[in-house]
């Protein structure tokens, strides 16, 4: 697995007891959202022609390794990008937009593939190295994301949005299936 390390807090304790780096971005065996504690799926690198484009750690409840779970259990769900290099703001809204399209169902809801332009749209920014952005899953409340603590706009409903969007990592039609793959071997 390329440029992924992990490191075992102590030799005694369980393999789930585990943290992640990726490039030098550190993903914790847990994080706090919404007051629940999501376990750590796993992280990976993700790589655009030669360049590291960011690092990505995937949360879930259960902490499922299974790609058809982590799509379509209906459990609070928390992806957490760590940018390696600056984007603009046209860049990652087509690239995102691109990779949601992808995954869109084709018998999708009308109201669904409006959603796409919507969450294009909140990427008005340039994403600068260093930067997070976290893309939350709430069920009930939908999909929120935030650039460096900043909400972006209205969560963006639906568990079918979510499926989506989830399926844009973990999905058979993946924008990022070294990203995928990384994080998948990491759960194991």
């Amino acid at each position: 697995m390329k440029r992924l390390a992990i490191f075992l807090f102590c030799l005694s304790v369980p393999a789930s007891v585990l943290a992640l780096s990726v490039e030098g971005k550190e993903f914790k065996p847990t994080t706090t959202v919404d007051g629940k504690t999501l376990k750590l799926v796993g992280a990976g690198l993700r790589e655009k022609a030669i360049f590291d484009v960011y690092a990505l750690g995937a949360y879930t409840e259960s902490g499922d390794c299974d790609p058809t779970k982590i799509i379509k259990d209906d459990e609070l769900k928390y992806l957490r990008i760590e940018m390696l290099r600056s984007v603009k703001a046209k860049t990652m809204a087509s690239t995102i937009g691109d990779a949601f399209n992808d995954a869109i169902p084709p018998d999708a809801d009308p109201n669904l593939k409006s959603q796409s332009a919507t969450f294009q749209g909140y990427f008005k920014d340039k994403a600068k190295k260093d930067q997070v952005i976290d893309f939350t899953y709430a069920p009930g409340v939908g999909v929120t994301i935030k650039q460096d603590g900043q909400q972006l706009g209205p969560p963006l409903t639906g568990k079918e949005f979510q499926e989506v969007f989830w399926s844009i990592y973990f999905g058979p039609k993946t924008c990022c299936a070294d990203v995928r793959e990384q994080i998948l071997q990491s759960c194991k």
